[in-house]
């Protein structure tokens, strides 16, 4: 792919970002924030930021738990259910608080960007356990290919869990899995692969492209596991191939072991 044709890509998505969100100011001296990110239901998620004269607060003013109660899913209730478990782990690896139902999270000035997309995208998580109610899954899909990878360092003896890299808008992005090699590969899982979480990976991996190619890792590929890459939409292939992201279905072990196992 040409160059012009990447850096023109990476503005239209910029653009798109930058006019999908919007602040806007209310009476009571707060400001809420619509993201471009969806929930499950598709969307916009908000978050509500106020001053109280020496830290931020971010708030969702309870409507996150609400709506998934609405729609049939109540995380709070039973606290020895897995589902809380699971909540209260998004809850406490993003260092939020939950209180009468409201996340919250307190910041300063300096570390408010990056607190408003760390928190849209916790939110985005929550609203994503949603599939609780349909499924009955035994751990959260990212848990269950990582485990896999390490289980079998046989097979996969270079795999790097958990890698986190600073973009060039100063937000940090996480990358489930890193394969170092002649072309270093950058995994992403994604469960259910739709258009909305597509960009959002795409996102990520466009803002890291001056980390990549300070470090020499400017012919890196980006791949991501799914659970069933045949259900995935032509939309959806036709866009991720433009950035010459891979898609990877992660019950097709063997497809697996070729692409990651001889790095």
């Amino acid at each position: 792919m040409k160059d012009n044709d990447i850096k023109s890509m990476s503005e239209e998505y910029f653009n798109y970002l930058k006019s999908e969100s919007k602040f806007i100011p209310l009476e009571n001296e707060s400001v809420e924030f619509y993201s471009p990110v969806v929930d499950y239901f598709g969307d916009s998620i908000s978050v509500n930021i106020s001053f109280n004269g020496q830290k931020y607060l971010l708030t969702d003013h309870g409507e996150t738990l609400w709506n998934l109660e609405q729609f049939g899913l109540d995380l709070t209730s039973h606290k020895k259910l897995k589902k809380y478990q699971f909540l209260k782990n998004i809850i406490e690896n993003n260092d939020l608080k939950l209180e009468n139902k409201t996340i919250t999270h307190y910041t300063d000035r300096k570390k408010l960007p990056q607190a408003i997309h760390d928190y849209i995208l916790a939110i985005s998580d929550i609203s994503n356990l949603f599939i609780l109610k349909k499924e009955n899954i035994k751990s959260l899909f990212k848990d269950e290919v990582i485990q896999y990878f390490l289980e079998n360092r046989e097979i996969y003896p270079n795999v790097f869990p958990e890698f986190k890299v600073e973009g060039k808008s100063k937000l940090t992005h996480n990358f489930d899995a890193v394969f170092p090699g002649k072309t270093t590969e950058y995994v992403k899982t994604i469960k259910d692969l739709n258009i909305n979480n597509a960009k959002n990976a795409i996102f990520d991996w466009d803002d890291v492209e001056e980390y990549r190619s300070k470090t020499y890792d400017s012919n890196a590929r980006l791949n991501i596991i799914t659970t069933n890459s045949s259900d995935t939409s032509e939309s959806v292939l036709t866009m991720l191939s433009k950035y010459d992201v891979d898609i990877f279905s992660f019950e097709n072990k063997k497809q697996l072991e070729k692409k990651f196992s001889n790095l």
